[in-house]
């Protein structure tokens, strides 16, 4: 009988290996795909794509104590999120101007806070 642990391959009772997500969030940061075709090439639901993608990120991107490291130039934008019926909806966009301050790399995305107050931005 042939044995292997699979317990790194993917989160307990994940629908997605890590491989899985890891190719799914490079594929809509860098290559711009959507959620729907992630979806469709990992065989999955949108709902199921989408919710494991932003868990994905959040690990690997906003819980990562070193993601500030470096950071010396910051810049803050405000975006339209959505136009409705009933008003604008606003996301604060925080940037990392570092690298093209210094001529040392590309600008790099630090966070996204819906709104566009003070409090938003704290």
């Amino acid at each position: 009988m042939w044995r292997q642990d699979t317990s790194k391959a993917a989160e307990p009772r994940s629908k997605l290996s890590r491989r899985a997500l890891r190719w799914a969030l490079v594929g809509l940061v860098t290559q711009h795909l959507t959620v729907a075709r992630v979806a469709e090439a990992l065989a999955v639901s949108w709902n199921t794509a989408n919710c494991a993608v932003l868990a994905e990120g959040q690990r690997v991107l906003i819980n990562d104590p070193a993601r500030f490291d470096g950071v010396h130039v910051v810049g803050v934008d405000e975006h339209v999120w959505r136009h409705t019926r009933r008003g604008d909806r606003y996301v604060t966009v925080i940037i990392d101007l570092t690298g093209p301050h210094t001529g040392t790399g590309p600008a790099r995305l630090l966070d996204m806070v819906e709104g566009r107050t003070k409090q938003a931005f704290k």
